[in-house]
């Protein structure tokens, strides 16, 4: 039985994601240690046939000022961004959109 999204925590979107890249064949980029990155730098840059920046958050959790902005400058500079949670790991969103990016 698979647990509900509002179960899941940003680490486990985390490890969803990184291990269906992985399955995809797709590159993904995690800064580990965030505190010496710009404030709201996206979780991810995922890189197949196009990049792909993804901010990861529980199924609760806020972007600050700080991602928000990041997520306007890259979506008006033409960039993929995007946000996912536990339901779009759960709903198959995160799948398709990386099948799309390799």
């Amino acid at each position: 039985m698979t647990r509900p999204a509002a179960a899941w925590s940003e680490n486990e979107v985390l490890a969803y994601v990184r291990a269906a890249c992985k399955e995809l064949g797709l590159l993904c980029y995690h800064t580990h240690d965030s505190r010496r990155s710009e404030p709201g730098f996206p979780d991810l840059v995922i890189v197949g046939q196009w990049v792909l920046f993804a901010e990861l958050k529980s199924h609760r959790g806020r972007l600050t000022a700080e991602q928000r902005r990041w997520g306007s400058k890259l979506t008006a500079a033409q960039v993929a961004w995007t946000i996912w949670r536990p339901a779009d790991c759960l709903d198959g969103t995160v799948v398709r959109m990386l099948r799309q990016l390799g």
